[in-house]
């Protein structure tokens, strides 16, 4: 029986970039939601629910909301997901559903069920080369969104897609974050026996083997908590049929933040040890939704690497170290210096507290900020540049991404053991940035872009709050400048530190609050 929504429902129907977004919404600024499951058409609610009449996002500039009204269309669906036509106000987080309409390719006719009995995790085998033979079409289909926002973000999740993160819109900007393909069309990549992996873009979940795991495309559960005025949190987790190991995902948003966190548990449910594989893999185009720009860069606060796969000659052989960011006289930070397909974990491990990209041509990126004792898994993959693997391989048109995996295991090659009965558990903070220029460390609180220009360094702040703040350079541990600042996620800081007197130079930045505790604070090389 279906569950019948008490409170104000607000329906619409819109086109934007050639995908369909339909359904009712339901604005909760702090109602406690009963449980769901992606097999119920709607969920439970208590009767404390308000409306917010729908008006025009201020935050959203003009082209963005212009488009809400174009026709369908094939072009870019970065537009998908910028601003609802249902305002948030400060101090709101809101959680509602949707439909979602996306071009798809019949994976059921080419799939047939498989069991890896290592895990006792049921799966879909992809028959890629009847696919190939039979060249379908894909047809439109209707999925069920999931929708985080406040008056910063707005946070994608489609549930019947392996539970993933599929956008994040930047709501000041109009920016998306991760990269989202307008088809979803299965690959020749994946686990080697199963194949069928579909690169729909977001933030997905793999395990219990490496190399995406076995349900980036299959239904998870979900259950959505807002008992807290200023939280929502949606929980996805794979089917408790009987496998030995079992995953929840907790993501959840504030009301006033321009960050989300994700809380995996991992759970062993059986009565001996296991040993299995958990990455997540963040598929980004950051600024555009659809295509990196050869600009693009890759922070990571390591000196040496692992490479993992590449078919670039000039580089070592896999499971060798080599130096980051500089290697053979390039650049590896920058995406336009891979010449074919790369991959590689930071050596040994993560080294924490942040990973993140870039892409100028665009001012917007992404952070990744985790615990790198537990998580100490850290890899990049890109398809390349010059010779890049084509996107006719997972799309229908000339999109790419870049990817940030996270994992509990250093490499693929490694795996992470659960005693008995027991789980493990971990926080992360991930954010979009913009308008900062460039990125150089972050944390949660703030990004920092740190650019010489001369005698001077080039500031850009972003954060992911409201604050009233001091800027605060150092020559070893002599203050050298004080600047005042105020910072909202809609409005970065872009100023500039001189470099020292003479011969010496800034040694240290920090963004302290106005009691002098630190917020942030980078250390230069």
């Amino acid at each position: 029986m279906k569950k019948v929504l008490s409170g104000a429902l607000m329906c619409a129907f819109l086109w934007l970039g050639g995908l369909a977004v339909t359904g009712c919404s339901l604005v909760i600024p702090s109602v406690a939601i009963g449980h769901s499951s992606f097999t119920n058409s709607s969920f439970a609610t208590s009767s404390r629910l308000a409306q917010v009449q729908p008006v025009p996002n201020a935050l959203t500039p003009a082209s963005v909301q212009g488009a809400l009204t174009r026709t369908p269309t094939t072009q870019s669906i970065a537009a998908l997901s910028t601003p609802a036509a249902t305002p948030v106000p400060a101090g709101t987080v809101v959680f509602y559903e949707e439909e979602v309409t996306v071009l798809t390719y019949p994976l059921a006719r080419y799939q047939s069920d498989a069991l890896d009995p290592t895990y006792n995790w049921p799966y879909k085998r992809f028959d890629m080369e009847r696919f190939r033979q039979e060249a379908p079409t894909p047809t439109p289909h209707t999925y069920r969104q999931l929708v985080l926002e406040n008056m910063y973000l707005k946070v994608l999740i489609l549930p019947e897609l392996g539970g993933r993160i599929w956008q994040v819109i930047h709501k000041p900007s109009g920016k998306p974050m991760f990269y989202q393909n307008a088809v979803v069309k299965p690959t020749h990549w994946g686990v080697e026996y199963q194949k069928g992996w579909l690169a729909l873009g977001g933030l997905e979940w793999s395990l219990p083997v490496s190399e995406h795991g076995y349900d980036w495309g299959t239904p998870w559960d979900y259950a959505v908590v807002a008992d807290d005025p200023n939280l929502a949190t949606v929980t996805v987790s794979t089917p408790q049929d009987g496998r030995l190991l079992h995953a929840t995902i907790a993501i959840a948003l504030r009301a006033d933040a321009a960050s989300f966190t994700i809380a995996p548990t991992l759970t062993n449910l059986d009565d001996q040890p296991l040993a299995f594989s958990f990455w997540h893999d963040a598929m980004l185009a950051p600024g555009s939704g659809t295509r990196p720009s050869a600009e693009l860069r890759f922070v990571l606060p390591s000196d040496a690497v692992t490479l993992h796969s590449t078919n670039d000659a000039a580089l070592p052989q896999p499971g060798q170290r080599f130096p980051w960011p500089t290697y053979g006289r390039r650049d590896l930070s920058r995406l336009g210096n891979f010449r074919q397909y790369l991959g590689f974990f930071e050596a040994p491990a993560a080294h924490g507290p942040f990973v993140g990209v870039y892409d100028p041509t665009y001012d917007a990126g992404a952070v990744r900020i985790f615990p790198a004792e537990i998580a100490r898994g850290s890899k990049v993959f890109a398809l390349g540049w010059q010779d890049a693997l084509e996107s006719n391989n997972f799309a229908d048109d000339d999109s790419m991404y870049v990817e940030l995996h996270g994992g509990l295991a250093p490499t693929f090659d490694d795996q992470y053991q659960l005693r008995a009965n027991s789980e493990i558990s971990w926080r992360e903070t991930w954010y979009p940035v913009a308008g900062i220029g460039d990125l150089t460390f972050a944390n949660e609180t703030a990004a920092i872009s740190v650019q010489p220009r001369g005698q001077q360094f080039a500031i850009g702040l972003y954060s992911t709050r409201p604050l009233a703040g001091v800027l605060v350079s150092f020559v070893d541990e002599r203050v050298q400048e004080r600047i005042a600042i105020q910072i909202r996620p809609d409005e970065p800081y872009l100023g500039v530190l001189a470099n020292g007197k003479s011969t010496a130079q800034i040694t240290k930045i920090e963004l302290q609050d106005r009691a002098g505790r630190a917020l942030l604070t980078y250390q230069l090389p």
